[in-house]
């Protein structure tokens, strides 16, 4: 089911809402068309991205810094808080109802980036590297 972009956006304000409440996060997102699924929070250290993704399918949970934006996935944040992907699969739930499944993985595991603490990003680094490397079939990516 396709969704309108003010329906995600008011469910991702919802869902994230304690990002500004907890973190001092601010949502800096733009009404511009290109960025219709997604929001953007932001401090004056921290940047975290909630996008629509996959045509309305799937949802995503980007962090990094607010100099040279790593877009870190959240899933990668959690292996390298915890050694292993989330165990429960999202996929098959809409977009919507994925959203507070990412928010709880992010107040779970992403307390010491929001508090501008980036000292895991090296070993998110090198989670991103491996998964590349477990795919690479001759063609080059780029991996942002």
């Amino acid at each position: 089911m396709l969704l309108s972009n003010e329906n995600f956006r008011d469910a991702v304000l919802l869902e994230f809402g304690f990002l500004e409440n907890d973190f001092r996060l601010k949502n800096t997102s733009s009404e511009h068309e290109s960025e219709q699924f997604m929001v953007c929070y932001k401090s004056a250290t921290v940047q975290v991205i909630v996008e629509g993704i996959n045509w309305g399918e799937n949802a995503r949970v980007a962090v990094g810094s607010c100099i040279g934006f790593q877009n870190f996935d959240l899933y990668d944040l959690v292996k390298a808080k915890t050694g292993e992907y989330p165990t429960q699969s999202i996929a098959s739930f809409s977009q919507i109802a994925q959203l507070p499944l990412l928010a709880m993985l992010l107040k779970e595991h992403g307390e010491q980036v929001l508090n501008g603490d980036f000292t895991i990003f090296p070993s998110i680094t090198e989670i991103v590297k491996a998964r590349v490397a477990s795919f690479d079939d001759g063609i080059e990516r780029i991996v942002i």
